[in-house]
């Protein structure tokens, strides 16, 4: 259980937390680490993933998400200063009847950095997951070269 960082020279092990932690991910600085915690600590009904970064040397651990449904598979822009998520936040549509299973994670979202300025992007019927950030070409793309 855990995060935990090893560094590459040393083979030296630093234990960051000890909860029920995963989907790590460096922010595109390197000063954070965001990662995805199972609210109660273990895998009781009704537990529920947050959001929280902390910095790689254990310290600065902080909550960005609080929200009654799970937050994960989130993502960092390019330049560091927001994350894409998706949520389960808004409850179950109809996909869940036709599947007969869970929708984990329901529509998608961004923040800031910071877990500020929450915006719902999507709202449909169906699972929206796995958010990814694409960049724009500078110049169009033409067929053939």
């Amino acid at each position: 259980m855990g995060l935990r960082i090893m560094d590459l020279d040393t083979k030296a092990v630093t234990r960051l937390t000890d909860g029920y932690d995963n989907f790590p991910l460096w922010s595109p600085r390197g000063d954070v680490i965001m990662f995805a915690r199972l609210s109660t600590g273990n895998y009781d009904s009704g537990a529920t993933y947050d959001i929280y970064t902390i910095r790689p040397d254990g310290s600065g651990l902080k909550r960005l998400t609080n929200g009654s449904g799970n937050d994960a598979h989130m993502t960092w822009s390019p330049d560091g200063e927001s994350i894409a998520f998706a949520s389960s936040r808004m409850g179950f549509k109809d996909e869940a009847a036709y599947t007969d299973a869970p929708q984990p994670y329901g529509e998608i979202f961004v923040m800031r950095f910071d877990g500020t300025a929450v915006e719902q992007l999507t709202d449909n019927q169906w699972e929206d997951g796995a958010p990814a950030w694409q960049g724009v070409p500078s110049r169009p793309l033409q067929a053939g070269r």
